[in-house]
């Protein structure tokens, strides 16, 4: 009793830290779901090679037909690897309204459920359209879960650690991606290439059916959101969450803050659209975007494939290349965390593009000079991977996690967050085409979008460093305030 009394009076920042790892499993989670598919697109494209063949030629015929000559080859793969990302765009389309409806912990339990239906389904289907729609239920726990767990954890952290412990959410991302590709690596080591094809991508998918079940079971013991509760006029409830977070006398400061702010919020999504938080919404919406159309997409889902075409030897070095990507974004991500709270979200997200645009650039000339090789190209990824992940990794998902009100974060961050899938699918997709026509062209492709971010973060992004909430919300709000810089 004197220990619960102490917790109200002064906090826990044990407390808070179990919270943000416990919420962080949907990153993870969302890594792994992701991730995943990397191993496994040598493999179904050799199973459903008929369908996929057929898909190509159907489209190019349809296209003819219209007037329009264009090669299709590789569109099958690219639905079949993208079709989890459409279900992200459906999911997140879904999240915000959620989420303020019926709160951050419900929605993060929905997705649990999704993702072990998911990873079950999709290990079992002979055609390839029902391996695209156990694939689009697994998109659909993404896109609830993408915005929902940062949020949460934005919600429930103090000012002074909120970058280090939403940038967890980033790490856990992160680590789900190492897991996925070792994983993928274990598994296709079990057995023979033809085994591969028949059985042992079925396995990787399964795989996720652990961390999934976990994931459901530790949502049982966390509390909903304090400022949620707030919202909803639950202000006993939020007060005894936010004293076990800060103390007491802290949680009474914080919680008079939230009133204020909720008190004179409009409940309409239309207020994004009023002076001052346009801007807060063209920030989200721009860096998410540009998260996606630098590249990452085809690093972390193409990584074995590209190093297969260009020669190297063997199946499991393709996938020991994709866990080598996969454990350097994970250590990388360690160092964001140590390091976001101290210099800023800004400097971050200005020279880590700059870094991702070098090495973009590195690789498209080497494709144009016709020097490439495998030893490169792993270099220039992991260069790549390391200023993605110090950087606009973490970075964007915080950004957005910060700069909105508290009546519209979850539909605000859902808007951020569904430019983010768009994009994403359109990218994935496209991939395998824009490759097999010119993989200078690519990389030239990634290092300008990579640069023109650089310029993007340093013409808008003010920082936000070690201001609440609710300091950043009323920044918006005031015209004449001084940039957050």
């Amino acid at each position: 009793m004197d220990q619960e009394k102490q917790l109200q009076e002064q906090g826990s920042l044990l407390y808070t830290v179990r919270l943000a790892v416990i919420a962080a499993m949907g990153g993870l989670l969302f890594g792994f779901d992701w991730a995943v598919i990397s191993g496994t697109t040598t493999y179904i494209e050799t199973y459903f090679a008929d369908t996929m063949k057929y898909i190509d030629v159907y489209v190019a015929d349809t296209m003819k037909c219209i007037g329009v000559s264009v090669s299709t080859e590789g569109l099958g793969l690219g639905i079949a690897v993208s079709s989890a990302l459409f279900g992200c765009i459906m999911g997140v389309c879904a999240s915000g309204m959620l989420s303020d409806r019926l709160g951050r912990k419900r929605v993060l339990i929905i997705a649990a459920l999704l993702f072990m239906i998911s990873a079950i389904l999709t290990a079992v289907p002979k055609e390839l359209w029902l391996f695209v729609m156990a694939r689009l239920i697994g998109g659909v726990a993404i896109g609830l879960s993408s915005p929902v767990a940062p949020m949460y954890i934005a919600e429930m952290a103090p000012e002074k650690s909120r970058g280090a412990l939403v940038t967890m959410n980033q790490l856990a991302i992160t680590f789900g991606i190492v897991v996925a590709y070792f994983c993928d690596w274990f598994i296709a080591g079990m057995g023979s290439e033809a085994w591969g094809v028949t059985d042992g991508w079925r396995w990787m998918f399964v795989s996720e059916v652990p961390p999934a079940a976990l994931f459901l079971v530790a949502l049982m013991f966390v509390p909903e959101s304090p400022r949620w509760l707030a919202k909803e006029g639950r202000w006993d409830q939020a007060e005894r969450i936010l004293a076990r977070i800060g103390g007491q006398q802290r949680a009474e400061q914080e919680l008079q803050s939230i009133r204020v702010a909720v008190t004179h919020e409009a409940t309409s999504i239309g207020q994004l659209l009023r002076p001052g938080m346009r801007k807060a919404l063209l920030i989200g919406v721009g860096i998410m975007i540009f998260s996606q159309i630098t590249g990452n997409f085809a690093v972390f889902t193409y990584t074995p494939k590209l190093l297969k075409q260009l020669g190297s030897e063997g199946t499991n070095w393709d996938l020991f290349g994709m866990v080598m990507v996969g454990v350097v974004n994970f250590l990388t991500t360690i160092v964001a965390v140590c390091l976001i709270d101290k210099l800023g979200r800004r400097p971050l997200l200005i020279y880590a593009p700059l870094g991702m645009c070098l090495f973009m650039a590195a690789l498209a000339g080497s494709f144009q000079l016709g020097s490439v090789s495998p030893a490169l190209l792993l270099g220039c990824i992991l260069g790549f991977v390391v200023c993605y992940a110090i950087g606009v990794g973490p970075g964007a998902w915080l950004i957005i996690s910060e700069i909105f009100p508290t009546r519209v974060r979850g539909r605000a961050m859902s808007i951020c967050t569904l430019s983010l899938w768009v994009v994403n699918f359109l990218t994935t997709l496209a991939f395998p085409v824009l490759w097999s026509h010119t993989q200078a062209g690519t990389f030239w492709l990634f290092a300008l979008t990579s640069g023109t971010m650089a310029l993007f973060v340093w013409a808008i992004l003010p920082e936000t460093k070690g201001r609440s909430l609710e300091e950043i919300e009323q920044s918006w709000l005031e015209p004449s305030a001084e940039e957050l810089r």
